[in-house]
């Protein structure tokens, strides 16, 4: 590494956070700038799939982090009224191979754990919305207009919404997904040792996602167009809806007593053709936001942060470690970004014909082999590429 460089991080959401530690456990003076004045985890439960434990791994967090996560050997998808619509194993890929549902909170603990483990300067309140270049260095601006530096270069994590891109120039195609999810978390244990997902369709989407620590994540996807119609109904009338889609849902309705507990998620893709310039680097969803229906966020973003951290190792400038970073992630990206992009409307969408495709092709693709695989490959973050195996972080 021809540093030790100066390096600002926006964003401590997963990418920023993991990418701030590694930069500056490698030796690199690293300052990390976050929006809110008081770093909390922001969201749902997620899905830590294996790509990202074996990130988590080398950062030596991933048993303090399953201690706190439910794991879960199968997704299993059904219709409302029984049937199986299809169940992945992830013993199917290869013997211990799990998921693990956890609290957002647990995993932003321990990855804000690691940067205070290392000499990272933590600014929060600090809104970046623009930056200066400067013949000593990069400077970032924020909402306040306080500047922040000089850096040497900037890793960009600042989320799917980020405001930095357009101050840098960079153009992002954007398509807001015109359904949402409602999402609360309770004390109960769900499905043991599975994600469930119960469909109607593809407009009605339910599911229900431990997560460890005695708690569960529930979730009802609906078009965003009809949450008003749905609150002005009540909470009750929403209830008896879900009750009957999916009677597992008894135990976490029980705990749901105001229609304020149930929060309202939006998703949006975001695909940039350009991830960096002279002076910044764009990762995690700032680069490539995705539905959450592959739940694949969490573990790219940490692959992200991995693999960027060691092509700067190697590289002989900041700018060759973006473009060898590119090379790096551009297929893995590229594959998870298209097959999110196109399974979407399958589970989510107005397009009625879609589900009755869906409805049949599914259940028979695991019976070919090398389709199931690759199927399992894709599922466990590990699928490299449209014409590649498996990802070697």
């Amino acid at each position: 590494m021809a540093g030790p460089y100066r390096v600002g991080v926006i964003g401590l959401g997963v990418a920023g956070a993991a990418v701030a530690h590694l930069l500056a456990r490698d030796g690199n003076h690293v300052t990390l700038l976050e929006q809110a004045e008081e770093p909390r985890p922001i969201g749902a439960g997620i899905l830590l799939q294996c790509s990202g434990q074996e990130v988590l791994a080398r950062l030596g967090v991933l048993e303090q982090v399953i201690a706190h996560a439910a794991p879960l050997g199968e997704l299993h998808a059904r219709h409302h009224d029984g049937r199986t619509l299809i169940r992945t194993r992830y013993a199917d890929l290869a013997p211990g191979c799990t998921a693990y549902g956890l609290h957002r909170g647990v995993l932003f603990n321990a990855l804000y754990g690691l940067v205070r483990s290392v000499p990272v300067d933590v600014r929060t309140g600090c809104d970046v919305i623009g930056r200066v270049v400067r013949p000593n260095g990069v400077f970032l601006t924020d909402a306040r207009g306080h500047e922040h530096g000089p850096f040497d270069f900037v890793v960009a994590a600042d989320g799917s919404r980020s405001r930095f891109r357009e101050a840098c120039g960079i153009r992002a195609c954007v398509t807001k997904y015109p359904h949402g999810t409602l999402w609360v978390t309770t004390p109960g244990t769900g499905v043991r040792g599975q994600l469930l997902q119960v469909v109607r369709g593809n407009r009605n989407l339910f599911g229900l996602l431990p997560l460890g620590d005695g708690l569960v994540s529930l979730y009802w996807g609906l078009p965003v167009r009809d949450f008003e119609r749905v609150k002005r109904r009540g909470l009750d009338a929403l209830k008896r809806e879900i009750l009957t889609f999916s009677p597992e849902a008894a135990e976490v309705l029980d705990m749901v007593v105001v229609f304020e507990q149930l929060l309202l998620t939006t998703y949006q893709h975001v695909h940039v053709s350009r991830w960096y310039d002279r002076w910044t680097l764009f990762i995690g969803d700032a680069c490539h936001a995705m539905s959450p229906h592959l739940g694949q966020g969490a573990s790219l973003a940490l692959a992200d942060a991995w693999r960027f951290a060691a092509c700067l190792r190697d590289a002989p400038t900041p700018l060759a470690a973006f473009q060898a970073y590119r090379q790096a992630q551009r297929s893995y990206l590229r594959y998870y970004s298209t097959i999110t992009y196109l399974l979407s409307p399958f589970f989510q969408s107005d397009w009625a014909f879609l589900a009755w495709g869906r409805d049949l092709a599914l259940p028979l693709l695991p019976w070919v082999p090398w389709v199931k695989r690759q199927m399992l490959l894709t599922v466990t973050g590990l699928k490299g590429g449209f014409l590649k195996g498996r990802i070697e972080l």
